[in-house]
């Protein structure tokens, strides 16, 4: 009986995309939040969407996609390529402007908590079914993210450093990425590197009006150009906006949407780790709260996997 082999390197390949988008959250904040600022972080996320922009450009160059190619693949899309460039670019502005406020972990957990919206977005719009593992998964997420953003509220009493603010703009950008999910959802046919190679210079054009807003209204915009911010926002652009969706990508050609997404709730403990060396640990009550909620939306992602196979299997035994 021949023994079946498994290819382990699209699961090294996720390793690698979770170490750098929870890697990312660590870098704005140390940025942007610690002392000495070095980035504003509208400005924070300006450079990361723009350097995003120029890397996803190279790539698709490089596989021989001219612009002729690219404006073909967009033109069918274009009211939903703008709808998800507006929402990525409010995302990136709240989560990045949060990190000025807020440890990475907390920002990093807080948007990683959009599974659950998007769940249910589906159970009440799109007339989704529930299993026990959804409806588990909802419950365990909306209590353990309500349980931990009081925990996280309730440590910065008689705090002045902004936290409500940080944790609002957290809470923004979580839903703005699940609303930006569920347009995603509707992209699936497109070619996914120019999609976000197109989604990615738009909204850097759209972070612009942020940046004059602020401007406009008095709010100090602080960009130093030094080796640290040079290679925060390097890393924030070639790397977590640009290489770690390439991989990602490659890691969906082999193992399926469903099945790659499911691991993203891992995330966010790349980031609490960061917020230990950064020496800003949450209490113990936000950590047995943050685990609770990220078990389920382990298990809203792993139904909503399951759910994606057993139509992928029902609709292939139609077809033959």
């Amino acid at each position: 009986m021949r023994r079946r082999v498994y290819d382990r390197r699209p699961y090294l390949l996720l390793a690698v995309i979770i170490l750098l988008w929870g890697s990312n959250y660590i870098v704005a904040r140390v940025l942007t939040g610690v002392s000495p600022i070095r980035v504003s972080g509208v400005l924070y996320a300006f450079f990361r969407y723009l350097l995003g922009t120029v890397t996803m450009l190279v790539v698709i160059l490089r596989q021989g996609k001219g612009f002729s190619r690219i404006r073909t693949e967009v033109r069918p899309y274009r009211s939903l390529l703008g709808l998800s460039a507006v929402l990525s670019a409010v995302f990136v502005v709240t989560t990045h402007m949060s990190a000025e406020h807020l440890p990475a972990g907390t920002t990093s957990l807080i948007v990683n908590l959009s599974p659950v919206v998007v769940l249910l977005f589906g159970v009440l719009f799109l007339h989704e079914p529930l299993s026990t593992s959804r409806v588990l998964g909802f419950l365990l997420g909306f209590a353990g993210g309500f349980l931990f953003l009081c925990a996280s509220l309730t440590s910065s009493l008689g705090s002045d450093h902004g936290l409500e603010l940080g944790l609002g703009l957290a809470l923004a950008g979580m839903l703005s990425w699940a609303a930006y999910t569920i347009v995603l959802q509707y992209l699936e046919r497109a070619d996914c590197y120019i999609v976000m190679t197109a989604k990615h210079a738009v909204s850097t054009v759209i972070v612009l009006p942020f940046v004059a807003v602020l401007a406009y209204g008095g709010s100090p915009l602080i960009l130093v150009i030094d080796v640290w911010s040079t290679a925060g926002l390097l890393f924030a652009g070639v790397f977590a906006s640009g290489v770690a969706y390439v991989l990602y990508f490659r890691a969906v050609a082999q193992l399926g949407a469903s099945r790659a997404s499911s691991f993203l709730f891992l995330v966010p403990f790349v980031s609490i780790a960061g917020d230990f060396f950064l020496r800003e640990p949450p209490t113990l009550l936000a950590i047995l709260a943050g685990s609770v909620a990220l078990v389920g939306v382990a298990l809203v992602r792993r139904s909503g996997r399951q759910q994606a196979e057993t139509l992928h299997d029902a609709t292939s035994s139609q077809l033959t």
